[in-house]
């Protein structure tokens, strides 16, 4: 990374590319978890607010005063670990085989992809997600990214990193999904996330349902496998016990056409919505949504 390059980071991430890079990763985990720690308990940050009111829902409004203070910080560490773990392995791809392992799943989405079988990939932000994204560059799996539109200061260098390491990143507009499109057709893959909420400009007509309650999660991806006819698939990357990454993969997911174009983007979209709930609901502690699905929960 360039001097000019690290200079542009925000403080925290500064500190963490200089652990990622100096330090052992028993080491640098353990301070990371000291930094998220310390984040997740300042109470009046937004993405803390917005952790509270997701796990909440999630937990099916049952969580007592006691976890939902606890959900922040328990969220802040997991993501900090994530991000120390990225900028370490970063600067030591060879290392990536000694902590990362695919279920059954993945490898069979992997090997399509390797045979220009073309698929829609979508991800909830669970546990390292770029490490996930670095991890397929390694194994040399081509892959348009549709990454969320206007992206911030902080996103606009981790899609720059990114597209070093191979991926090509496409903020959402009509040009990239005109590109994806093109993408699919010729045989390659895309892969986007699915539960970041879309700001009011970039909101989509149809709104599904998430956890019980309707939210303004993106949906274009239906519609692209739908003209495509590719299966989507599930994908996402969680820590283990053991320190180790499980990348897991679900079944495919085929899309079914409608007459009623309402019907037909809804009902797909909750067969996949319900995959990653269920991921969602193994991994509660490692879902790294620091914005409000829920607004309407803000302030539990």
């Amino acid at each position: 990374m360039k001097y000019s390059e690290f200079k542009r980071l925000p403080f925290l991430f500064q500190i963490l590319v200089l652990l990622g890079l100096i330090l052992p990763r028993k080491v640098g985990l353990l301070i990371a978890s000291l930094i998220g720690t310390i984040i997740g308990s300042l109470k009046l940050l937004n993405p803390i607010k917005a952790i509270r009111a997701n796990q909440w829902v999630i937990h099916n409004r049952q969580l007592t005063r006691k976890d939902l203070n606890r959900y922040p910080r328990v969220v802040f560490r997991s993501i900090a670990k994530c991000f120390f773990d990225y900028f370490h392995f970063l600067s030591r791809p060879e290392k990536l085989s000694e902590i990362v392992r695919f279920s059954p799943e993945a490898e069979a989405t992997i090997k399509r992809i390797a045979n220009h079988e073309p698929c829609m990939i979508v991800c909830p932000h669970i546990s390292n997600f770029d490490l996930m994204g670095y991890t397929l560059a390694i194994h040399n799996v081509k892959l348009q990214v549709l990454s969320y539109p206007n992206p911030v200061t902080t996103y606009r260098w981790q899609n720059e990193l990114r597209q070093r390491e191979g991926i090509i990143v496409t903020p959402m507009s009509l040009s990239a999904f005109r590109q994806a499109r093109q993408r699919l057709r010729d045989g390659g893959s895309v892969l986007t996330g699915l539960d970041r909420p879309l700001e009011k400009a970039f909101q989509e007509k149809y709104q599904p349902c998430f956890f019980g309650y309707e939210t303004s999660l993106p949906v274009a991806y239906v519609r692209m496998a739908l003209e495509a006819r590719v299966p989507i698939y599930v994908f996402a990357a969680a820590y283990q016990p053991d320190g180790k990454y499980y990348l897991e993969g679900s079944a495919p997911i085929w899309m079914e056409p409608h007459d009623d174009l309402e019907t037909e983007m809804l009902s797909n979209v909750h067969k996949v919505l319900n995959v990653a709930e269920e991921l969602i609901k193994k991994y509660p502690q490692q879902w790294a949504m620091f914005y409000p699905v829920w607004p309407q929960f803000l302030g539990v």
